[in-house]
């Protein structure tokens, strides 16, 4: 799959006292953080996971085989947020993302 179209997007989970959970395992961050199938699906992306940060924060990369498939997943998961429909679990923090030029060098990142 193209490298053209390629984005990071980064999650973490807080603790009632504020604390950082430290995932177990990929699974573990992917049951936790729990992303809605359109996040997963929509524009057929190709889809890689690794932990960060000592284990606290799970990135997820999405590669897509054009702009139009990146466009359309990018116009259905910000219809996701327009709606107020959940697409992770409550206690789960969506922090960054990170829009990648085609030699995997960041292009832009935006925090939140």
């Amino acid at each position: 799959m193209s490298t053209a179209w390629t984005h990071k997007e980064y999650f973490r989970r807080r603790l009632d006292d504020s604390s950082l959970y430290t995932f177990t395992s990929i699974e573990d961050a992917k049951t936790k953080v729990a992303l809605h199938s359109t996040f997963l699906n929509t524009g057929n992306p190709e889809i890689t996971y690794a932990l960060q940060d000592s284990d606290q924060t799970l990135a997820v990369t999405l590669s897509f085989a054009s702009e139009a498939d990146q466009t359309t997943w990018k116009t259905a998961v910000d219809e996701l947020g327009d709606d107020s429909t959940a697409w992770y679990a409550s206690d789960i923090e969506w922090y960054k993302i990170e829009w990648l030029h085609e030699d995997g060098s960041v292009s832009s990142t935006t925090n939140f």
